[in-house]
């Protein structure tokens, strides 16, 4: 156990290193020092506006990822040489694809 002298003298050091301004200013944070909410107050408003007022509902979650989205430009579109209609190019032309099956169907028939 220690003397009553050490804690004294223990208490008292401890006191005037509490006391002592500049090792009392490394304690404390730095936040508490500045008067941020007068520094930052217009930001301060901007950054408590930018929060959404309720929570976004399961539907509205949904409907926002599932939404159709923009359909690209055909480019590639080229003259059919068979019918002269027009057709994507390296795909069969759906008319030509009709007329043939037209033709086969009347075949099977006969």
């Amino acid at each position: 156990m220690a003397s009553p002298t050490m804690s004294i003298a223990a208490g008292r050091w401890s006191r005037v290193l509490l006391e002592s301004a500049p090792v009392h200013n490394l304690w404390r944070p730095a936040a508490f020092a500045l008067n941020v909410p007068g520094l930052l107050s217009g930001v301060w408003d901007s950054v408590l506006r930018a929060v959404p007022k309720k929570k976004t509902s399961h539907m509205k979650k949904r409907h926002r990822q599932m939404a159709g989205k923009a359909l690209k430009d055909v480019k590639n579109l080229s003259t059919c040489p068979g019918c002269g209609q027009i057709k994507r190019a390296h795909v069969l032309c759906p008319h030509c694809v009709e007329n043939i099956k037209k033709q086969w169907k009347n075949t099977q028939t006969a």
